[in-house]
This record gives C-alpha cells, structure tokens and sequence, in this order.
C-alpha cells in the first residue's frame, strides 16, 4: 500500500473526507501508526511536534466508531486545557469533512461543569476529549460509563507524566475493559513513562520516527553569550532588531515571567503575559487578543511550550535556561511551524556553558552568535577558546602565576619546580578528562538503553 490513506480498510467517506482537508500524502508517523491501530495493536510512539501524529489516532479512533451505538467508544486525553481544545478542534474539522454521524464531547478543567454533565446527559458522545483531571472526576462520579470503550490514547504522555497527570490517567485506565486498545504518543520516553505504560501495554508496537534534526531545519537556532550585560537590556535589543511578526519569550517561573513583562511594558512595548498564575478568563482574552494581532510580544512559562500553540510566530527567545533540558526543544518548536521560516535565540552566560554541551548532546545544533552595532553576527564556536589554549599547552591562570613569581625569586632549581608544578598540572588534567569520558559514555549507554525499552 503506497498510500494509507487509501487502505482499503478505511471508510470510504473518511477518505473523501481526508481529501477534502488536502490530506494526500501521508506523514512518517501516519505510515506506521495507521496501519497498526486498524490491525488493533497496542502502541507506543516516540514523535515530534508537528509530525502529524493527531491524524495518525484519529483516522483510526473515527475508523472504528459505530455510529448507531449511543455509549462512549473512544476516549483521548490531553495534559492541558488548551491541547484538549486543539484536538477537539482537528477532529470536528474531521467529522466535518468525512460527513460521519459521530458525536465528540470536550471535556476540560476550568470551564462550566455543570453545563458539561447536561450535554453529556442530553446526548451521550462516542468519542470523548478530555483533560485527566476532568475525565477522573467524571469517571469517578459515573456521568458516562467506561466499560465499552475500545480505544484509549493519551497523548502529549511526557507532559502528561512532567504535568503529574499519571495518576489520574492510572485510575481511569484501571477501570477500562481488558481488550482495550491503548496507544500512547509522546515526543520523549522518560524512564517513568516507560514503566507505567507496560503496565497496560505488555508487548506493544514501539514505534520511534527518527528525527536527526531534533530542530526544524526551517528555524535558525543561535546562541548569544550576554556577558557581563544586562540580561533585561539584550532581551529589549532583540526584541527590537528586526520587529518580530510575533515574539515568544520564555521563563522559567511565573515570578520571572512577570518581571520580564514588566520591565518591557516599561520600554513601551506592548506584552502579553501567559503562565498557570493567571485565571482561566484572563488567559482566554489574552491568547484571543494574541491571535488578533493585538500583541507583537508574549513572555511565557514552560507550560505554554508545552500547552498553546500560537500561530506566526517568528522568534522565540529563552531568557533563562530551563531546568528541564528537553523543554529548549518544546520551546524553539513553536517557532518555524508548518515549513515557514523561524528564529529563536538562546541567551547564556558562561556558567551555563555545561547545560549547553547536554543540550549539544542531545542532537540541538546552535550557530553562536554576539551583539555588534545592533547586529547578530557570527562569532567562533565556544570551544574555539579552549581546544586553542590546549593545543598551545597554555598553563592555567594559578601556573601563570606561579610562573612568574618563581622568576621574580629566581631561586636555585626554580626551572625544575615550575616543571614539576607543570606535569603534576597535566597529569591532573588527563585524570579529570578520563573521568568526564567515562561519565560520558555511562550517560550515552544508559539514554541507549531508555531509548531501546
């Protein structure tokens, strides 16, 4: 089957359907997922955003409904509010275009729940979206029965386990029927996560869409070293360089965020400001006012890298390193979306330099970068310096010292003293590179080994 969007076990009017929203050739992910959910087997997928994994589920979640049986067939669970709405959104656009009968409820925390429990009582959905904690509750209280449901997706499962969800997911699927199909999709498969999905999932189909460019290759990845300058004022002089279409700016806490804010709506700039300290109502005006273009600049937390997906942006900039080292990538992703070009910008200082060789590690090229007359220009890798330095063998700032007050005394036998000082320095030297090696090397075998379960 060259195309699996004309397999012939899919409904003739989802294929219509497909058609009609441009959907022709099909993605890596949706070449091997497909195929393995129609033929019913439980899935694990590692993919990036933007892979197109949604349609990947729900060709095959829509494949299956009965659209005469009036009870919950298929339940998808998302770790944030604003996920859940997007899936709901994909698969109306879906439901719209294939003309299937089928009804789909959105189930999400910080909206209306009693209005929620009157529509699911008035028409009983097939297809349910829904946020953990809100799928939980309702479970738990018997709005809608569970026990016929065939398939179960959780999706976005790394956020979903960073976000304390799993719990929530644990009690729910502990309640769903034997035979059900589990798939779960995330872009990374931490230790955690792997556990708690053998849990329902002996021997799933473990599918891993390679991606060697862990960043769109559309989206100029830099590295800025800000110095000694402040981080506030470079923030202000990017921002300002170019006029961004739209900027993101991100965090690492809510408290940063709002001095960010803060001291840029000082400057006169006009900034949004997303994070999870903000009501539910003021985060609905903001991102509505954000897609009106009423703001060029938003200063975000990590839980809308993760959480939001705002069209046209075109920088993102990390004023702070997070944490969580796998979030730079969640970060820049938002820029640089469906083939368009994007710019993001990470600024550091040189303590930070060890987080930015993990960050090496893990496959995300950056081009290194300075400020120059109100410019971006290129400047020499970060380990230009140093692999310079050793290859010239020069001492250290301590022996130069020593050095030189050793001539300054210019004792008997201080030429020997120097020497010794030096291969004692150089024998120290290679004991402390032999040790950061064989860390290495553990590092790699056992991410080989997390990968490979």
């Amino acid at each position: 089957m060259n195309n699996i969007f004309e397999d012939s076990r899919i409904r003739p009017e989802l294929q219509t359907g497909l058609k009609a929203i441009n959907f022709v050739n099909p993605t890596e992910v949706q070449k091997k997922v497909i195929p393995a959910l129609l033929s019913e087997e439980n899935v694990v997928v590692q993919a990036a955003t933007g892979s197109g994994k949604t349609h990947a589920y729900l060709i095959p979640i829509f494949n299956q409904i009965d659209v005469t049986a009036d009870y919950v067939q298929a339940v998808i669970t998302a770790p944030s509010r604003e996920l859940a709405d997007q899936l709901y959104q994909v698969a109306k656009t879906l439901r719209k275009a294939s003309g299937l009968p089928l009804t789909i409820a959105h189930l999400a925390g910080g909206t209306d729940r009693e209005r929620q429990i009157s529509r699911l009582q008035a028409k009983r959905p097939q297809l349910i979206i829904a946020t953990p904690g809100r799928l939980l509750d309702f479970v738990e209280k018997k709005i809608f029965p569970i026990d016929q449901v065939k398939t179960f997706v959780i999706d976005e499962a790394d956020m979903t386990l960073d976000m304390g969800f799993l719990a929530d997911i644990d009690k729910v699927a502990s309640r769903l029927p034997k035979q059900v199909l589990f798939a779960a999709f995330s872009a990374t498969i931490p230790v955690k996560l792997a556990n708690f999905l053998r849990k329902y999932m002996a021997h799933p189909e473990e599918i891993i869409i390679d991606n060697p460019a862990v960043i769109s290759p559309t989206i100029k990845n830099d590295l800025l070293d800000v110095g000694s300058k402040s981080k506030k004022q470079v923030l202000y002089q990017l921002l300002t360089l170019g006029q961004p279409y739209l900027a993101l700016v991100f965090a690492n806490t809510k408290q940063k965020v709002d001095e960010i804010t803060s001291f840029l709506q000082a400057q006169n700039l006009k900034v949004a400001k997303i994070h999870g300290g903000i009501t539910e109502r003021e985060r609905k005006r903001t991102l509505r006012q954000v897609e009106q273009g009423q703001f060029q600049y938003v200063v975000a937390s990590d839980l809308a890298a993760r959480g939001l997906d705002i069209d046209g942006v075109s920088l993102v900039i990390n004023y702070e390193i997070p944490r969580d080292l796998e979030f730079v990538i969640h970060r820049i992703g938002r820029t640089g979306r469906n083939g368009l070009p994007g710019h993001a910008i990470t600024l550091m200082r040189e303590e930070e330099m060890p987080s930015i060789e993990q960050l090496e590690n893990l496959g995300i090229k950056f081009d290194f970068v300075e400020l120059k007359n109100g410019q971006l220009q290129a400047r020499k890798h970060h380990h230009y310096r140093e692999n310079r330095q050793a290859k010239q063998g020069k001492l250290d700032t301590r022996l130069v010292g020593y050095v030189r007050k050793e001539k300054r005394k210019r004792k008997p036998g201080y030429k020997k003293k120097i020497q010794r000082a030096i291969q004692e320095d150089n024998r120290k030297k290679r004991k402390l590179e032999q040790r950061h090696e064989i860390r290495k090397a553990k590092r790699l075998r056992k991410r080989k080994r997390e990968q490979g379960r």
